[in-house]
């Protein structure tokens, strides 16, 4: 069990060394519409796996929906959202709803990030450095700010 939690966050901190993605703020109240394709990855440094997956993110209003398929398997797909739930002291908050999980194998490494966000909210905070827009997540991750 330990394993797989050291296992775990390993991943989700290459993850978020990994992954750049953008979030308007302010203009997501407002109704704009961005899209953002990345590619991330999971590694786990112990076992020598590696996990790549293609993501599009796509702001619509208050949501991002996000869909995330493998390059190494077109039968993994996994949709979800992201719903917008406020903001609390600068940090804009999120709900991660899943819509459609569909994979042939079993023991994947973003299975520990899915279920992670499927249990708690996550938090997104803009900053700014040297004039570029950033958001900083509470796992490490960086987003450029704004999509394109």
């Amino acid at each position: 069990m330990a394993k797989w939690i050291l296992n775990s966050l390993i991943a989700l901190l290459l993850l978020s060394m990994l992954g750049f993605y953008s979030w308007p703020q302010s203009s997501a109240v407002s109704g704009s519409q961005a899209t953002s394709d990345v590619q991330m990855g999971f590694y786990d440094l112990m076992s020598r796996r590696k996990e790549v997956y293609n993501s599009h993110m796509e702001n619509v209003n208050n949501t991002i929906l996000t869909t995330i398929t493998s390059p190494d398997d077109p039968r993994f797909m996994l949709k979800g959202k992201f719903t917008h739930t406020g903001t609390r002291q600068s940090q804009q908050w999120f709900s991660w709803s899943p819509i459609y999980y569909s994979t042939a194998s079993k023991g994947l490494m973003i299975d520990g990030l899915v279920d992670l966000m499927m249990n708690m909210d996550v938090w997104m905070q803009p900053l700014q450095l040297n004039g570029q827009p950033l958001v900083v997540g509470q796992s490490g991750i960086i987003f450029l700010y704004p999509l394109h």
